[in-house]
């Protein structure tokens, strides 16, 4: 599988499907953060210049949903700017057993906005 970047221009607004293919259905839960590199690091900050919808979402066996990442910020692009579009599989208490250990999945997607 190739790495997912989302490159859109400052007016555009982006879609990304996510889907299920898995028995079960799982909810996740979708942010966007301002992306940053610092001393070699990554830098994630809260933010209102970027949206994307639907904040959280159940994926049904089989199923997919899209997420739609939009700009809403009115001052004009000088340099690129990048965000995360965190997508986060959110515990299902249902399947949880005592004495197992459910793993969740985390996507990390990067988003470029420039002119």
């Amino acid at each position: 599988m190739a790495p997912i970047t989302l490159k859109l221009s400052a007016r555009a607004a982006g879609m990304l499907q996510v889907w299920n293919d898995g028995r079960a259905a799982v909810q996740v839960q979708v942010r966007v953060f301002r992306w940053t590199v610092v001393n070699g690091r990554d830098v994630l900050q809260l933010t209102q210049y970027v949206i994307a919808g639907p904040p959280m979402t159940t994926l049904l066996p089989g199923g997919g949903n899209v997420i739609r990442v939009v700009r809403v910020a009115k001052r004009p692009i000088g340099e690129p700017e990048g965000y995360r579009l965190l997508v986060d599989e959110l515990p299902n208490r249902a399947s949880q057993r005592a004495g197992t250990v459910n793993v969740l999945i985390r996507h990390a997607i990067p988003v470029v906005f420039s002119q």
